[in-house]
């Protein structure tokens, strides 16, 4: 930039490389002038169009006040990488926490397949052990084998089973073991073996039905589900393979007129399908049978196994079976099994009513003439 003095005048000559510059220059000086002499309404304009801004300056100053600006402060100052630094580090964890789940599983696995392998081992071992066994048992011609033993005794069992249906076991008595046993001993298991089989009787349901009904012979009976108190004792002996019905009525056919004959039976022959239900056929047949004992008011004169008629009034007799239960009332006193009128019980009736009759029939194996 040249200056040239013109008529009192400076001439400016300004530079074309200078001329950028100036003109810069000279609109800012424009612009400074402007503002000096502006418009007050633009002013206060521009002044309102600032005031959101300090306003929001002052919202920041209050929340700073309160603790919360400088948490967002450390918010903002946060790294860029900061957050995915955490995630990678949380996802490192979980996938330690995840091999490590997977490797005690493992671990496990491997054990239960430890302890199973052990097991198959030990089993086959036993497996062989029990195999060997057997063969040098089977090669062995003094020890025979399970299966052989077992066969043996189902022979022996089916070959005792034929004795007892058709009698050939009385023929198989050793007399050396029946000198062993007493009488008396086998008179007294066979008591107990008969108040058992009376006590089973209280275990079926009766109906008490005495009515005249035809029935097989030898060893025949009325339906199960009906009987009276002479039924009650003829099952308890059939079920110790005693049949009462043919011994009754052997002994009738022989001794006829040593029976009683009320009129209300209207016999002129002995009738097998009723002779042994009758309560005064029986008292006769223990009596020429069996023992007649005497009656008494002595609880301890009654054993189990023995029998007992009651008087019921006019010509009717009642019988039942004295048992091995003991009477909750007088631990002396057995109780009896009997049914009259409602069923095979077993109550403590011995003195309720008048004795007619003591009796006490154990035959030897020699009067048996049925199987169990």
């Amino acid at each position: 930039m040249v200056c040239y003095p013109i008529n009192n005048t400076c001439m400016v000559k300004i530079s074309r490389a200078a001329c950028g510059p100036f003109m810069l220059f000279l609109i800012l000086m424009i612009a400074g002038c402007a503002n000096n002499v502006v418009n007050p309404t633009l002013a206060d304009a521009a002044m309102a169009a600032q005031k959101p801004k300090q306003q929001i300056v002052m919202v920041n100053k209050s929340r700073a006040a309160k603790g919360q600006y400088v948490a967002n402060q450390k918010t903002l100052r946060r790294m860029p990488g900061q957050s995915q630094a955490e995630y990678d580090k949380k996802r490192l964890w979980y996938n330690q926490q995840w091999l490590a789940k997977q490797q005690a599983e493992e671990r496990q696995r491997l054990l239960r397949l430890k302890y199973l392998r052990r097991y198959e081992k030990k089993l086959l071992q036993a497996q062989a052990q029990k195999r060997q066994q057997r063969q040098q048992a089977a090669a062995s011609s003094t020890s025979p084998n399970k299966y052989q033993q077992r066969q043996a005794q189902i022979e022996a069992r089916q070959q005792q089973s034929n004795w007892q249906q058709d009698g050939r076991w009385q023929q198989q008595i050793q007399p050396k073991r029946a000198s062993r046993v007493s009488p008396e001993r086998l008179r007294r298991n066979l008591a107990h073996q008969l108040s058992a089989a009376a006590i089973a009787r209280t275990y079926q349901k009766v109906r008490y039905d005495g009515r005249y009904i035809p029935i097989a012979y030898p060893m025949g009976d009325v339906p199960a589900n009906i009987g009276v108190c002479t039924d009650t004792l003829i099952r308890s002996y059939r079920r110790l393979g005693i049949d009462l019905q043919r011994l009754v009525h052997e002994d009738i056919a022989r001794n006829f007129y040593a029976y009683p004959n009320l009129p209300k039976w209207g016999l002129s022959s002995p009738d097998p399908n009723i002779d042994h239900r009758r309560v005064h056929n029986l008292k006769v047949f223990f009596s020429r049978n069996g023992q007649r004992l005497p009656i008494t008011n002595n609880p301890a004169d009654y054993r189990p196994g023995d029998i007992v008629t009651w008087h019921l009034g006019g010509d009717q007799e009642h019988i039942g079976l004295v048992v091995n239960r003991r009477s909750p009332a007088d631990p002396r006193r057995y109780m009896i099994v009997h049914n009259i009128a409602h069923g095979d019980r077993m109550e403590d009736v011995l003195f309720k009513l008048p004795i007619t009759g003591h009796y006490r029939y154990l035959p030897d194996r020699s009067r048996w003439l049925a199987s169990r």
